[in-house]
C-alpha cells in the first residue's frame, strides 16, 4: 500500500507517517511539506492525507487538481478547523480527521480507506451519461445516490454527478452493497457510519432519509453484508 502524507508542519506529517507504518508495517509512506510537490507525484499514490490550511496552493485546491490530473486515490482530510469539513467532500475526499490527529481514529478511517482502495479495482462498472459526457463508473465510487425530480445525482468519493435517470432503474445495475433506504435515497452500505430508526449517516457525514419501514429491513441487510464481508477477507 503507498500513502502520501501532506502537511506544512514537519512534526505533524512525521506523527501521521509513524502511525501509519505501526499500522501497516510495510506500507510505503512519502511525505510532502508542500501541495505543490504532492501534485507532481499525484499518480503514485493509493491513499493521500491532505492537510486543508496548506501555505500557498491549500489543501483544497491541491485535491481538485489531483482529481482534474485523473487521480483516482482516496483522498482523507486534515484539519484544524472543523468549520471547514464540509468543504472537503466537494473535492471527492473519502473522509477527514480532525487535528490533533488520535492513533485510535487513524486507524479506523485508514483500514476502511485501505480496504475500498483494494476492492475498488475489482469493482463493477456502469456507463453513465452526464453532460454530454460519457464516463464509466465503479460501483465502489458511490456513497449514495440521490433522487431529485427526474435528475439522479450520484454523491461519490471524487464529487457529485448528476444525470437524467430513475433511481429505480439505476438501482438495478447495482448490487447487494446498495440498499433503498428510502424513494428518493439508495446507500453503498460500504460507507454506512451510523444509523437510527430516522436517518442513516455515511462516512462523508452526510445524512440520508430512512423510512421507518425500512429500519430493519436495513438491520438485517447490513449486518448480512457485514458477515459477507468478513467471510471474504
Amino acid at each position: 500500500m503507498r500513502f502520501a502524507v501532506c502537511d506544512d508542519e514537519k512534526e505533524i506529517c512525521r506523527d501521521i507517517s509513524e502511525k501509519i507504518k505501526k499500522i501497516y508495517p510495510d506500507a510505503s509512506v512519502t511525505e510532502f511539506l508542500s501541495g505543490e510537490e504532492l501534485i507532481k507525484s499525484y499518480n503514485e499514490f493509493e491513499i493521500i492525507f491532505l492537510d486543508i490550511e496548506l501555505h500557498g496552493t491549500d489543501g483544497m485546491q491541491v485535491a481538485t487538481k489531483l482529481r482534474d490530473y485523473g487521480c483516482k486515490a482516496v483522498i482523507i482530510f486534515v484539519t484544524a478547523y472543523e468549520n471547514r469539513v464540509f468543504e472537503a467532500f466537494d473535492v471527492g475526499a473519502f473522509h477527514f480527521l480532525v487535528k490533533p490527529v488520535s492513533e485510535e481514529r487513524l486507524c479506523e478511517i485508514i483500514k476502511k480507506a485501505a480496504y475500498i482502495s483494494c476492492r475498488s479495482e475489482n469493482d463493477k462498472t456502469i456507463i453513465v451519461k452526464s453532460g454530454g459526457t460519457t464516463a464509466k463508473l465503479s460501483l465502489g465510487e458511490i456513497i449514495y445516490a440521490e433522487a431529485l425530480d427526474h435528475i439522479l445525482i450520484l454523491h461519490t468519493l471524487k464529487g457529485k454527478i448528476e444525470y437524467r435517470e430513475r433511481i429505480g432503474k439505476f438501482e438495478k445495475q447495482t448490487d447487494r452493497t446498495f440498499f433503498r433506504t428510502h424513494r428518493s435515497y439508495l446507500i453503498n452500505l460500504r460507507y454506512l457510519e451510523k444509523y437510527t430508526s430516522s436517518e442513516v449517516i455515511m462516512d462523508n457525514g452526510d445524512r440520508v432519509l430512512l423510512s421507518k419501514k425500512k429500519y430493519p429491513e436495513l438491520v438485517r441487510s447490513y449486518m448480512n453484508y457485514i458477515r459477507m464481508e468478513n467471510k471474504d477477507e
